[in-house]
């Protein structure tokens, strides 16, 4: 059911640089209000890259300082040469932040989705 005033499409996009995501790290969105939504990541290179998504609490203010391991949807993924995967179906309430890596800075990453 769609009801008006729901904002739902893409949420974010980004290609981050090498490395894994800290607080300090551009999220890949914020989420203004309770989102689901579905996360997927591209690998644009031949060889494997290992990818890293964060979805850390609204509650967590940290902007500084290495992201709790207890946040992490996947942790060192090792994503093909030339493919993509999605998580699908993640919840958070308002004030989440996602964030995301690669080791390789090859991972594209889109998050798409409704506001509730």
């Amino acid at each position: 059911i769609y009801t008006v005033g729901m904002a739902s499409g893409i949420k974010g996009q980004l290609k981050p640089a090498a490395g894994s995501p800290d607080y300090s790290s551009t999220p890949l969105f914020t989420a203004s209000a309770t989102t689901t939504f579905i996360v997927s990541a591209c690998n644009q290179a031949s060889a494997v890259d290992t990818v890293r998504i964060a979805v850390v609490p609204g509650s967590v203010g940290n902007t500084t300082g290495t992201i709790s391991v207890d946040y992490f949807l996947e942790f060192d993924y090792s994503l093909g040469g030339n493919s993509a995967i999605e998580r699908t179906g993640v919840t958070v309430e308002a004030q989440s932040r996602v964030f995301v890596g690669s080791a390789g800075g090859n991972v594209s990453f889109s998050a798409y989705g409704i506001e509730s």
